[in-house]
């Protein structure tokens, strides 16, 4: 796992703020009316939200050809799958404890599953080998080049992410405003297709034959650590029960996710793959770069 510089910058920032924003309000305080409205010291709260992701990702291949009955032969296939999240949806469960009235600390957990997209650029082959036809079997240069239009990506995204950090709340009834922000570690795996592969085979005459296969790679897991910034609004419904929607941004840098071939999702051609593992072996893709980093809107009950 690799966090960049500017992530260390965001945990830094957000440290400070926090640390200003709850001194800020602790001394701001006014005094106690006789008969203030009453808060509880906990909240508890369950929600469904739809994130957003920030970036785009990408997943690379690249490998030497193989051609059957031409050990020396020598080339690169190359190609990138675009890694695009869609919207997400998932839920969280969080927990506010204020030892004083306005100011306390917020933990939180959320999960989230997303859908993979992406327009991707051509497969690109560039082979080149020795063929030896008949009658006379003496050795001819061939050199294939193919610009292969390949298909869209599919896939699917998982995060789960965990979040600790101050909290400042504002209460008038019927309403509370809770702003927070701190320390979030995400953690993040899936699968991508189609991954490009191409088996070559010299038959009689030496004629090239070869079969395309399209590859699913699974992602991860891999895990990174940033920080987030959220607020909630709760209004009301009773004593102890308000409905809350909320706002969060996850402030997570890129992240170095390991892929490996694991299935063969699609072949033409007639002739005999090799299996996921040993393609695996030849393609050796990724790492795959993802950016964990996700806006998040909820709505849920927080019980008092």
């Amino acid at each position: 796992m690799r966090v960049k510089r500017h992530t260390r910058l965001h945990l830094v920032v957000l440290a400070f703020v926090a640390r200003a924003l709850c001194a800020g309000v602790a001394a701001a305080q006014p005094p106690r009316s006789p008969n203030p409205d009453p808060v509880s010291p906990l909240e508890v709260w369950g929600a469904f939200h739809v994130t957003f992701g920030t970036d785009a990702g990408r997943l690379g291949s690249t490998y030497v050809p193989q051609v059957g009955l031409a050990p020396d032969a020598e080339g690169r296939a190359s190609q990138v799958l675009a890694l695009e999240p869609a919207m997400g949806r998932g839920g969280e469960f969080g927990v506010n404890l204020f030892p004083a009235r306005a100011v306390g600390i917020q933990a939180f957990v959320s999960y989230a599953s997303t859908d993979l997209g992406g327009i991707n650029s051509p497969y690109e082959i560039d082979l080149r080998y020795v063929s030896r036809p008949p009658p006379d079997y003496r050795p001819t240069p061939v050199q294939v080049n193919r610009s292969l239009a390949w298909p869209d990506t599919t896939g699917r995204l998982r995060q789960w992410t965990l979040g600790v950090g101050p909290a400042v709340r504002w209460r008038r009834s019927p309403a509370t405003l809770v702003a927070s922000g701190g320390l979030a570690w995400a953690r993040v795996s899936g699968e991508a297709e189609p991954l490009g592969f191409t088996t070559f085979s010299l038959g009689g005459h030496s004629v090239l034959f070869s079969e395309d296969v399209r590859l699913r790679a699974s992602l991860g897991p891999a895990t990174s650590v940033g920080g987030y910034l959220g607020a909630a609004l709760g209004v009301d419904l009773a004593r102890h029960l308000a409905l809350t929607a909320s706002v969060r941004l996850l402030l997570v840098g890129e992240v170095d996710v390991a892929a490996r071939i694991d299935a063969i999702v699609d072949a033409t051609g007639g002739l005999t793959s090799p299996e996921p593992g040993d393609i695996d072996q030849i393609v050796a893709p990724g790492p795959a770069r993802l950016t964990p980093q996700r806006l998040s809107v909820a709505i849920g009950i927080t019980i008092r």
